[in-house]
């Protein structure tokens, strides 16, 4: 708020130098800058307020829900874009049979647990199956009343995982798929891309509202990375990996080309792909 008074505050002074005060050859420069100091004022404010608009509706949402006394679920993940070759790597969701990107929920630590229960009163996704890869996956039931703090908290990262490593070795390295080496993955680097978050939503599977966010992290190999990861794709679609081009994504597994459907591509890896949520038929 500081900043944008001390941009009007400039703008004004440059504009008014510029009008009454510097020599004439020089008025132009200061009236173009009080003019840039002015436009940028603009389009911030104009950004705040989309932001805002975008809260706002989330906050009344929120307060429909609050007066019915209902609770929201809660889904929190992380998805990477690794992309060989203009195609990405995608991996079998062994719960639900779809395609999607490598990542998966947050888990909810040791520490976190009892403050959750007694910050936000939060509760068990008990429709959740409890294996042991799923166990205190970060998805649970937020009473309406709680929801804004819990969004906030959440994307403050603090007290809670943030490390993104857990999902990619699980699901690549040593877990569900043993499809890299620890000699080349000893670590990963990653760009963070961004945030989609649906609005609250009636869930299909759940039969309750929901808000699902994913934070969108791009792979970068590094050389001996990047070659084993072309030494996967060489071999090809298997039961457990797909690649996918930019098309058969958009499209969630058909293929306009061939004119079927390949296989389920799960929608939240479009979201990823996109950036931003779109409402699926």
């Amino acid at each position: 708020m500081i900043s944008k008074v001390f941009q009007i505050i400039a703008a004004i002074i440059l504009i008014v130098l510029g009008k009454f005060i510097v020599a004439e050859e020089l008025r132009p420069e200061f009236i173009g800058a009080g003019c840039i100091f002015f436009i940028t004022f603009f389009f911030t404010v104009l950004e705040d307020g989309i932001r805002n608009f975008k809260r706002l509706k989330l906050s009344w949402q929120i307060f429909i829900l609050r007066v019915q006394g209902k609770k929201i679920r809660f889904s929190m993940s992380y998805l990477y874009l690794i992309n060989v070759d203009g195609q990405y790597l995608l991996v079998k969701n062994t719960n639900f049979g779809h395609y999607q990107l490598v990542g998966g929920k947050y888990k909810r630590l040791e520490g976190t647990q009892q403050f959750l229960k007694n910050t936000f009163n939060a509760t068990e996704d008990i429709k959740l199956p409890e294996k042991l890869l799923m166990k205190d996956d970060f998805a649970l039931f937020i009473p309406a009343n709680k929801a804004i703090s819990f969004i906030d908290w959440f994307n403050k990262g603090k007290d809670r995982e943030i490390n993104h490593w857990r999902e990619f070795y699980e699901e690549l390295i040593d877990g569900k798929g043993k499809l890299l080496s620890k000699k080349n993955f000893p670590y990963i680097n990653y760009n963070f891309k961004g945030r989609v978050t649906t609005p609250i939503k009636k869930s299909k599977g759940w039969d309750c509202y929901e808000v699902l966010q994913y934070d969108i992290l791009e792979l970068l190999p590094n050389i001996e990375q990047m070659n084993e990861l072309k030494e996967l794709k060489s071999k090809g679609d298997s039961d457990y990996v797909k690649w996918a081009d930019h098309e058969l994504i958009q499209n969630l597994g058909y293929d306009k080309r061939s004119r079927e459907k390949l296989y389920i591509i799960g929608q939240h890896t479009k979201w990823a792909i996109n950036q931003k949520w779109s409402r699926e038929e």
